[in-house]
């Protein structure tokens, strides 16, 4: 899979219903993006952790499972269409060969 840019998961958030009202941060974006290219397991760098101890990262974690679900939908749905297109050049092709050919 391609890396995960910030600026993609941004956009996403963006789009979210429960951020429609809060304001969306760009270390935000790269905590999940950091968590959706690396996994959950690896530790966050110096730069992209919160100023307290305790700091949990539930929900940091918790979006980006989503936006690589959200990402596997979207390579699904457009394989799909790659499909039927296909499939739709070769009838066609089919259709004026014949009609070239008389049969």
């Amino acid at each position: 899979m391609k890396k995960i840019t910030s600026k993609q998961i941004f956009e996403w958030m963006k789009t979210l219903e429960e951020n429609k009202w809060r304001k969306t941060y760009n270390v935000d974006a790269r905590r999940i993006s950091h968590f959706a290219n690396f996994g959950e397991a690896l530790e966050l760098p110096k730069s992209l952790q919160k100023n307290s101890k305790n700091a949990n990262y539930i929900r940091e974690m918790q979006m980006a499972k989503r936006f690589v679900k959200h990402i596997k939908e979207q390579e699904k749905a457009r394989k799909s269409v790659k499909m039927n297109e296909s499939k739709l050049r070769k009838f066609i092709r089919k259709q004026i060969n014949e009609l070239i050919n008389g049969t």
